[in-house]
């Protein structure tokens, strides 16, 4: 479409050859039509002037003859495997999925302190018990130890440091979701069958987290986060996303693996607003994408690991001293060889800044970059040419990526030009040309989200235990 249109924006209307333009040029052009009165209405006209003439002759225009393509179901969960018998005597079973979201909501958890430490949604043994009791209507002790202690073997609760077993007891226990409270996906440890295909899984998860959003986003495309995590929908995605605890980064290829980490970590992001609230100072921003993280194929990766440890070929984050991986750590294993400093025209931390969220796919990832490189340029919030002043005015992200993109400011303007197209292309062309002093600035970073309604991130989550 770009070569055709020289546009980035969608849709784009031709008749036969000849390009109308966006929506609105189109409209503009049925108004004029009917202006002119030429014909009774403009379908007449239509069909006169452009459907009774032969159709397109560019092959770029005509309409597919591959049949679309049927996303293939995922593969069936082991069902039999995943089923708890509840105590009493009618031998009730549950899927593990429904006794841990009956938990979530009956289990009664509280922050509980031992040796100066908090452990945060935690029960007693004890009162583990007097609840099995009370909602399975068990009479017998000895039947409520016996189920919790079931639990704990198939991995829906355990003692707040894994030491002990469960019992009638004063020791601190958890459910599973509480169990590891900076990580993501850890609703339950994931013992089923695993997607081998880790993009199709990946784009799954997205179109559940994509219901669940548009059907709490209002007409101004704000989002009531609040109420996306009372969406019966949420359960099911924190189920699924725990998946990604047995899907192999190692595996991958690099453009796989570059196409599954931006999308990855535009998920997760909205998985964290739900789910643990918005950053809202700088110190918070910075425990928030350090401290959220998510296991993939058993590996804990923050925000920044994704982002800067992998994605950049584990180079230092603005404003840290370090990288994210030190000599030794398993995880070098997973960075990139080659990084693409276009990944920042791709990942959307949620700030309104960010560039808007896309879908990258691993067989067009190398076009897909390109364009969403074309569409964050031409956007004035982002690349200003002022010639009047010599002046390049750029979104802070070309500040804290430079090294990124260039080794100098001088070699960055050079950069730049390359992700341009138009007038603004040619003015700083020839700015570069005229070797006149180029000063670049850059523009204020609004943090702003789309958020109606959020919690905000608890600082403090770093602390919990």
């Amino acid at each position: 479409m770009l070569s055709l249109a020289d546009r980035l924006s969608v849709p784009q209307v031709f008749f036969n050859e000849k390009h109308i333009g966006g929506a609105d040029e189109t409209l503009a052009l049925l108004e004029k039509w009917d202006e002119e009165g030429l014909y009774p209405t403009a379908l007449e006209r239509y069909q006169k002037e452009v459907e009774s003439q032969s159709g397109p002759t560019d092959p770029r225009l005509a309409i597919p003859t591959t049949p679309p393509v049927v996303e293939k179901p995922p593969p069936p969960r082991n069902e039999s495997e995943d089923m708890i018998k509840l105590p009493g005597a009618d031998g009730q079973t549950v899927t593990v999925f429904e006794i841990i979201k009956t938990l979530i909501k009956k289990m009664p958890c509280k922050d509980l302190s031992y040796h100066l430490k908090t452990y945060k949604s935690s029960f007693k043994g004890s009162e583990g018990v007097k609840f099995f009791m009370m909602h399975y209507g068990l009479s017998d002790v000895k039947e409520a130890v016996s189920f919790g202690q079931m639990l704990q073997k198939r991995k829906i609760l355990d003692h707040v440091t894994m030491d002990h077993d469960f019992d009638n007891n004063g020791n601190f226990f958890r459910i599973q979701p509480y169990m590891k409270p900076k990580v993501l996906n850890s609703f339950r440890v994931w013992v089923d069958r695993v997607e081998s295909d880790a993009m199709a899984l990946l784009n799954r998860l997205n179109k559940l987290m994509g219901s669940i959003i548009s059907k709490v986003t209002d007409g101004n495309g704000y989002v009531d986060y609040l109420a996306a995590a009372e969406d019966e929908k949420y359960f099911t995605f924190e189920e699924n996303v725990c998946e990604l605890q047995g899907v192999s980064m190692a595996s991958m290829d690099d453009k796989t693996k570059l196409a599954f980490g931006i999308n990855l970590y535009n998920l997760m992001i909205k998985y964290a607003f739900i789910k643990h609230g918005i950053p809202d100072s700088d110190l918070a921003r910075g425990s928030f994408y350090n401290g959220v993280s998510f296991n993939i194929g058993g590996t804990v990766l923050s925000f920044h690991d994704l982002e800067n440890g992998i994605l950049r070929g584990n180079k230092k984050p603005p404003y840290q001293p370090t990288v994210k991986f030190l000599r030794g750590d398993p995880r070098l294993k997973l960075v990139l060889s080659k990084p693409d400093p276009r990944i920042h025209f791709g990942l959307n931390c949620g700030a309104k800044s960010c560039p808007p969220v896309k879908k990258f796919t691993v067989d067009a990832i190398e076009e897909e970059l390109r364009i969403v490189a074309l569409a964050f340029c031409e956007q004035s919030d982002n690349v200003i040419v002022d010639d009047d002043k010599c002046e390049l005015h750029l979104s802070t992200i070309f500040n804290w990526y430079q090294s990124d993109f260039a080794d100098s400011k001088s070699k960055l303007v050079k950069v730049i030009v390359t992700y341009l197209r138009g007038d603004s292309k040619e003015k700083l062309q020839k700015m570069i040309e005229s070797k006149k002093d180029i000063k670049v600035k850059y523009i204020k970073y609004d943090w702003g989200t789309n958020a109606l309604k959020s919690k905000t991130y608890n600082t403090s989550f770093k602390d919990f235990v």
